[in-house]
């Protein structure tokens, strides 16, 4: 038998398909966001940790405050990771609190467990000061001499505005960030500085084959750990903003409001209708500087929004990279794989990483198969399709009882493609949980058959490692490929305790534009240990 050992790690794969970014796998300009751990778990990747030294480099400084904050917002990379984006630490900075005395217990504050806020602002702008906060469910009071005018609504939740105490009197319900400059309640009067309560609860959707638990005698039902899933399958309200600067270009905004309705089309087929984006207003703005942060913050300043994604495109050559916060993103072009690729991480998910099978280093967003990568692709990783609720109960099947009792399994996948609705009754992918962790591996098949997109093959089994993410709510959702391989391969890899061979499958050839390219319908895997 020959094994070819992984190390906990990638393998390369057979028959001319290797672990090597092929060329035409060129990077897609989707900024340089770094995946994060779950903060649920407190856990600091490498990433986050060298963000947070650079941040202490300006506290050592004396310079962690507002009139440097632009500065080390772009030169820390404090955007790319949730727990220094969520507002706490913009609070602090702004509060004076970013110093040398008091950093020891500003960054255990920073990386710990926290659970998302609603905050209720005093003007009718999202980065207004706040006046009130709340982390729980249930009726919250404000101050009597509060003036709410802007009212911020994590994912997940929903909030009910009431006009009287108590969360009495006239109500009007929102799930996503609300300017009361624009909002009324159900009388139709307006909720701006005429709110006194509200109340906060979980977003509740009605029973969907998508949104499936699993029975304790279900072996073969692999949970999803993913607490927001009746958040996610909505129609959802976005705003574009279109960001200019003397002397600079911006795409038009009937360009970027075409690249939104690609990227619904995208979420349409991927989520098979369970998530869908809705265009609801567009804005042009105008900025002063040429530094990027600093115009970002300038074209927010100009935008009162209560969408749940708001699109801001910014002029070419002032962002060095695209980059995604809560509930907006920043681009710095206007490539589709660019929307899709930041609209991922406001969904929660993280990058797609690979790790070289020769040397172990991992290659940051270096996956291909996913939009979650640098690389051209054509949908979001199985384990993200998954985690977004959009595969169901019977596409994936969970084969630690198998393991356990025979020793092995074979599974028949089918590919999974755009993730369109199939008629086929083969599963998407197979699933093992690393037992006494907090990750499972996916086996899976990503394309039915080779196209201009990448050098993905037809067939090409990949394994991922992704972590279950119970309670995740940050872009936590990260993945790394630890094998590739085509479906002749003779070899075999083991990863985690694993061992994975190829022993069949099923294709045919289709004429695609006068060529004859062979199509996959089904990869057979034996799995053992």
């Amino acid at each position: 038998m020959t094994v070819v050992m992984l190390c906990g790690a990638l393998v390369s794969a057979c028959n001319g398909e290797d672990a090597v970014q092929p060329a035409n796998e060129r990077p897609g300009g989707t900024g340089a966001e770094a995946s994060i751990g779950s903060s649920s778990q407190a856990v600091v990747s490498p990433e986050l940790a060298a963000a947070l030294t650079c941040v202490e480099t300006y506290v050592n400084a004396g310079t962690c405050n507002w009139p440097h904050w632009s500065e080390l917002w772009e030169t820390c990379l404090t955007y790319e990771h949730s727990e220094l984006e969520d507002g706490l630490f913009l609070e602090e900075v702004q509060a004076n609190h970013c110093t040398v005395a008091n950093w020891p217990t500003l960054r255990a504050q920073l990386i710990a467990p926290r659970p998302q806020r609603v905050r209720v602002r005093e003007t009718c702008f999202g980065d207004s000061p706040v006046i009130q906060d709340a982390a729980s469910n249930g009726c919250h009071t404000l101050a009597p001499t509060a003036g709410a005018s802007f009212v911020e609504v994590p994912f997940g939740k929903s909030v009910t505005l009431h006009a009287g105490a108590s969360c009495t009197g006239d109500s009007v319900t929102v799930q996503t960030d609300a300017n009361l400059c624009e909002t009324s309640f159900g009388s139709g009067a307006s909720t701006n500085n005429t709110v006194r309560s509200f109340q906060v609860q979980d977003v509740v959707a009605p029973p969907s084959a998508y949104r499936y638990t699993c029975a304790s005698e279900e072996s073969t039902c692999v949970r999803n750990y993913n607490s927001r899933l009746g958040a996610f399958h909505q129609t959802h309200p976005v705003r574009v903003v279109r960001v200019t600067l003397a002397g600079k270009t911006t795409p038009a905004l009937t360009t970027i409001q075409a690249k939104v309705r690609e990227m619904d089309a995208f979420f349409a087929v991927a989520s098979r209708n369970q998530m869908r984006l809705e265009l609801i207003g567009s804005q042009t703005v105008q900025v002063t500087s040429s530094d990027c942060g600093t115009a970002k913050t300038q074209a927010a300043q100009q935008v009162s929004t209560s969408a749940f994604l708001t699109v801001y495109v910014m002029p070419g050559g002032v962002c060095a990279s695209s980059n995604a916060g809560s509930r907006r993103i920043f681009l710095n072009d206007n490539l589709l794989r660019s929307y899709i690729h930041e609209t991922g991480h406001v969904l929660g998910l993280g990058h797609g990483n690979v790790r070289d099978p020769s040397t172990g280093v991992v290659t940051q967003y270096g996956d291909a198969s996913t939009y979650m990568g640098r690389f051209v692709s054509e949908n979001y990783n199985l384990p993200q399709i998954h985690w977004l609720g959009w595969t169901k109960k019977e596409e994936l099947i969970q084969i630690n009882s198998a393991i356990d009792s025979a020793g092995f399994i074979e599974v028949n996948l089918r590919p999974v493609g755009s993730n369109a609705v199939s008629t086929s009754s083969l599963p998407l992918g197979a699933v093992w949980d690393i037992p006494g962790g907090k990750d499972r591996l996916f086996f899976t098949v990503p394309k039915p058959r080779l196209n201009d997109a990448n050098q993905i093959g037809g067939g090409a089994v990949f394994v991922y490692r992704a972590p279950k993410c119970e309670g995740c709510v940050g872009m936590e959702l990260s993945t790394l490929q630890l094998a590739r391989f085509g479906p002749r391969a003779t070899s075999e890899y083991a990863a985690s305790g694993l061992v994975v061979k190829p022993v069949g499958f099923t294709s045919s050839f289709v004429q695609v534009n006068g060529v004859s390219v062979e199509e996959f319908t089904s990869v057979k895997l034996r799995i053992w240990q």
